[in-house]
């Protein structure tokens, strides 16, 4: 990495003026001291799509569902109320009766936002659209009104796909790659290299040499376990930094815990892993933490692909008695739930598609949130294929009865309990006798707010229930207990005493009333039948039955294991056919991740879109090798960390003498000439400065604690509507959606954040005790620093500056400064860049 601006960074005049004024002035004038990159040497993330293609996916996404759900029946080809059409861009520039519908760029002016806010006109008559679709209307005018494929009309005939659609090269068989040898190559070490080698060849590009023993350690350890090596660690490699050291090494991070704990945060990005419900009451959910656990421990059990994906789509469906299944399945259970919608039933369908939009986005690697409306209009996926797929999830029932214990255990519990209640059985029934007739009246008022067709089906017997009828009914009980602060809210006084009364009686026989079993947010299917998944088209409602992509090759799946009792086997179907070894896609897919993981960016830097509108692989021979390894060792993802991390693809420096001529003929740097610079992750800011003051606790899973606890991040209470914690300030997921690479944002929030944070103040004082406590000189103090944060030791001209800003006397080496001197050099290394990026 290239060393900061003495200039400007390492002045003895900015160590003396470390005030909020002095430093934010600095900051916002100068930010690439702290955030930005020095020089030519430092690459920026490129991963991010264009605006175009943004702007392509509202329109898909947003406006023309829209249009076709709510506008297209009176202004479509068939009839066009007051001589308006909206079934093509032209259409809209040409207008009806009252002139144009839309002058792009123009909010002010276009009739179609006016009549969307039932100002001058209303449209849909009588009932507005939702504010959120009315904005998506409005940023799309202010945006130019982008029009994809304008020879494309709304409705339709249903997509065929062709042959030449399943030649994609996502979807294509992978054939077995030949590993290339290039005459004269010396460089490579493995056989990612010698893909690496053969392309920089092709474009007269040497590679950059191998980065020194410090930089590599830093950052091995923060790629594979997320936070940095300790001094003891730093030593022994500097000391030996041979390959045979560098494997150990390797081997040692694949095996140490903190792996799981690191990796796992990649795979909660995808699933929108949070620990609330969203949106406005955005309640907590206590127990979702079992599913976070469950990835941890996979990373680190190393579990093939297949189970990883069976786990998690139909770990109720696992035949046996392993409650873990049950906990994986919480990823069925990740969605947004609003605790006081009344229409259940739209409700509902936004879950379930919601739940298969991110099913595709995280095994597939494909966006077909579109085709909930509409065939896609870039890719092969008709708008059946959607609803197909959704069709395997459409029997699930949310569970929260379910708890993560074997049957001998759930015996055992209810032997127990049966003992309290023959002792307690008339104290509990003066108690039900008291509070039935508030549990009555909430019942009441709870199932009449919601529409005739969702009470009928609360009041059908369970026995009598379809999974459609079941989903509506858990909708109605859950705000039976969650609205209005659950039916003894607003209890009588006198009642409220006698509930205490009777309460402590029962507290008297705690010690013979056993622990509860530990409840998880689980599913299983429905035991009655199945609802039939349909979906509307310009020709009526189509039915369908779960089916996969049309458009990726037949497979033929292994005969399905036996499934629990009571389940439809659906979830457990689509599972094998994703992890299968011959399914091209997904196995793609997953290479890709762990490359993206290690690299920063994948070689296909959509990771989340293999389809058209992604960005092709940057090396697809080698893309399809890693995707053969993957397979060839079960689907196992050490396997293929090690591979890479082996590499000296890998191990290369971020700084290359020729930078400049590389530049221009590579300027996206897709060849891996160099490693690229990547700013450090929130989680791994937070953990880093926590490790450098020698607070951070390493305690394997369990409940998630407040962010000032010093343990790792991935532990930290994490809720939808609460982004303003310090992990947020630097671009962590929200959990609103499937994120496969997060912004990587510079902002003056995070510098000022840097600056001013209780968090970071205390971790500078702790670490400046502990510094000045183990050290017996002021260069030991000033070494322990710099390799506690930056990973190596000071430079000459680095030292020279720290010793003026402490004072220091070379009269009187040994005599080290006052602490708050250290605490306040240890507060600027938490804000400089060799802390914040990995090079």
């Amino acid at each position: 990495m290239p060393s900061l601006p003495t200039s400007n960074f390492w002045h003895p005049s900015l160590f003396n003026a470390v005030s909020i004024v002095v430093w934010t002035a600095i900051l916002l004038s100068g930010m690439d001291c702290i955030f930005g990159q020095a020089n030519a040497e430092t690459s920026d993330d490129k991963s991010a799509p264009g605006k175009s293609h943004e702007a392509v996916k509202q329109f898909e996404n947003e406006i023309r569902p829209a249009l076709i759900e709510h506008c297209i029946k009176c202004h479509g080809d068939a009839k066009q109320e007051g001589g308006l059409r909206l079934d093509s861009r032209d259409a809209l520039l040409t207008g009806g009766d009252s002139g144009p519908a839309i002058l792009p760029g123009d909010v002010e002016q276009s009739l179609i936002l006016s009549a969307l806010n039932h100002q001058d006109f209303e449209m849909p008559p009588g009932k507005k659209l939702d504010d959120r679709i009315i904005q998506e209307f409005t940023t799309w005018v202010a945006n130019g009104a982008l029009w994809p494929a304008t020879d494309v009309a709304l409705r339709r005939e249903a997509m065929k796909v062709t042959d030449e659609d399943k030649n994609w090269w996502a979807y294509k068989t992978i054939q077995p790659i030949g590993v290339p040898v290039v005459e004269g190559d010396v460089w490579s070490r493995n056989e990612i290299d010698r893909f690496v080698w053969k392309d920089l060849k092709s474009k007269g590009i040497e590679p950059a040499p191998s980065a020194n023993a410090h930089v590599l350690l830093r950052r091995l350890y923060l790629q594979l376990i997320g936070v940095p090596p300790t001094l003891e660690e730093l030593r022994e490699f500097t000391n030996d930094p041979s390959d045979e050291a560098y494997e150990r090494t390797v081997d040692r991070l694949l095996q140490d815990p903190r792996f799981g704990e690191h990796m796992a945060r990649f795979w909660l990005d995808l699933v929108r892993y949070s620990e609330s419900d969203g949106w406005n009451q955005d309640a907590y959910r206590p127990n979702i933490f079992r599913y976070r656990d469950f990835v941890i421990n996979a990373w680190n059990e190393d579990m093939p692909f297949a189970e990883f994906v069976l786990a998690q789509l139909a770990g109720d469906e696992i035949a046996g008695d392993d409650p873990q299944g049950k906990v994986a399945a919480g990823f069925l259970r990740l969605g947004i739930y609003e605790y006081n919608q009344r229409d259940a039933k739209s409700h509902w369908n936004d879950i379930m598609n919601e739940l298969t939009d991110v099913v595709g986005d995280t095994f597939l690697g494909l966006s077909l949130s579109c085709t909930r409306c509409h065939d896609h209009k870039f890719d092969a996926i008709p708008q059946a294929d959607y609803y197909k797929l959704r069709a395997f999830v459409e029997p699930i029932v949310w569970r929260d009865d379910l708890t993560a214990s074997t049957l001998e255990e759930q015996k055992s519990y209810s032997e127990k309990l049966a003992q309290w209640e023959t002792q307690t059985k008339p104290i509990r029934e003066k108690l039900d006798q008291l509070l039935k007739p508030y549990e009555t009246k909430k019942w009441e008022s709870t199932v009449e707010k919601f529409p005739l067709d969702i009470q009928a089906c609360f009041h059908k017997p369970k026995s009598e229930r379809t999974s459609w009828d079941e989903q509506m009914a858990y909708l109605v009980s859950r705000q039976y207990w969650e609205e209005g602060g659950g039916p003894y809210n607003g209890m009588k006084k006198e009642d409220q005493e006698l509930r205490k009364q009777y309460q402590e009686e029962l507290a008297k026989f705690d010690e013979i009333k056993p622990a509860p079993l530990p409840p998880i947010m689980s599913v299983s299917d429905c035991d009655g039948v199945i609802s039939e998944t349909s979906y509307l088209t310009a020709t009526g409602e189509q039915k369908v039955t779960p089916g996969y992509l049309e458009v990726l090759p037949s497979l033929r799946l292994e005969t399905i294991p036996e499934t629990n009792a009571n389940s439809t086997g659906r979830r457990t179907q689509l599972a094998r056919w994703i992890s299968h070894p011959d399914n091209p896609l997904t196995n793609r897919v997953m290479a890709n991740r762990i490359w993206q993981q290690l690299f920063g960016v994948g070689l296909v830097q959509t990771s989340s879109d293999f389809g058209t509108q992604g960005t092709p692989p940057s090396n697809p021979e080698l893309l399809d090798w890693l995707t053969t390894f993957f397979i060839a060792n079960n689907g196992r993802i050490k396997p293929l960390c090690k591979q890479i991390v082996m590499s000296a693809t890998w191990r290369q420096s971020a700084t290359h003498p020729d930078a400049e001529s590389n530049l221009a003929k590579d300027p996206e740097e897709n060849s891996y000439w160099r490693f690229a610079v990547r700013r450090l992750t929130a989680e791994q800011i937070r953990d880093s400065i926590l490790s450098a003051s020698g607070e951070l606790k390493s305690e394997l899973g369990g409940p998630s604690v407040e962010e000032t606890e010093p343990r790792r991040s991935i532990y930290v209470k994490s809720q939808r509507n609460s982004t303003s914690n310090f992990l947020h300030s630097f671009d962590m997921a929200n959990g609103l959606q499937s994120i496969s690479v997060r912004d990587s944002t510079t902002t003056p929030m995070q510098s000022l954040t840097l600056l001013n944070n209780r968090f970071v103040l205390d971790r500078a004082k702790r670490m400046a005790i502990s510094v000045r406590e183990q050290s017996n000189s002021v260069d030991e103090a000033i070494d322990r620093m710099f390799l506690l944060t930056w990973g190596r030791p000071p430079d000459p001209s680095e030292r020279d500056n720290v010793y003026g800003f402490l004072k220091v006397s070379l009269e009187e080496p040994d005599e080290l400064p006052d602490v708050t001197k250290l605490e306040d050099l240890c507060h600027v290394l938490f804000n400089s860049n060799p802390f914040l990026y990995k090079e």
